[in-house]
């Protein structure tokens, strides 16, 4: 085994998104923590938050099919582009977020969605958006897409239920909010830097990417 087939094999990208699972569960957790301290803690409220999230994963996972096929030769450019995304947005998600919901505190509850929808939008969908890129990819080096999607699903949800205990039991008790977003952010780039390096070592063994 040389150096470089650990980070040249394709399924090194399956431990990566068992990581981004990892952060976009503490996202989750934190952003709900933070928009319940300006909308209250109630049945509407986390059923509005908890339904924007996933309408916008939804969303993304759409978008994220019609980019597979329209950019099917730079998949893995657009998942590191991706992480990119969701790292940057969580640097300044917590000022963002308190600074609409302070616009918007004494709203009716019918616009809370379209205000929620309105700032998690962008990160959810680009969340959403790379199982489908990254199925399409691990498809096109494995011509198994059951597996592909089997694969990547399984270790997305491995990854998300321990960022459940890993946050709520770890994070939340020794650090503060701002801290644990930051703490996603800084996996989505490590992702992005891994995914980065991942394609310059097939550039360097001249293998299509």
């Amino acid at each position: 085994m040389t150096k470089m087939s650990k980070p040249l094999s394709s399924r090194w990208l399956v431990w990566l998104f068992f990581l981004s699972g990892m952060a976009a569960i503490i996202y989750q957790i934190a952003w709900q923590r933070v928009l319940f301290t300006s909308f209250g803690v109630n049945i509407e409220s986390v059923t509005i938050i908890v339904s924007v999230f996933m309408f916008g994963l939804g969303v993304g996972s759409l978008l994220g099919g019609q980019l597979s096929k329209k950019y099917f030769d730079t998949l893995p450019h657009i998942f590191l582009i991706l992480e990119i995304v969701i790292g940057a947005f969580g640097l300044i998600s917590m000022p963002l977020i308190k600074w609409v919901t302070l616009g918007t505190l004494h709203m009716p509850l019918l616009v809370l969605p379209l205000v929620i929808f309105g700032i998690l939008a962008v990160p959810t969908m680009a969340m959403g958006a790379t199982l489908p890129i990254l199925v399409a990819y691990l498809h096109r080096k494995t011509h198994l897409v059951g597996q592909s999607v089997s694969t990547l699903y399984s270790m997305n949800t491995l990854g998300s239920a321990l960022s459940c205990f890993l946050t709520v039991i770890v994070l939340f008790r020794f650090l503060n909010l701002s801290t644990t977003i930051l703490f996603a952010a800084l996996i989505n780039f490590t992702v992005g830097y891994l995914v980065f390096r991942y394609m310059r070592e097939l550039k360097k063994a001249g293998a299509a990417p």
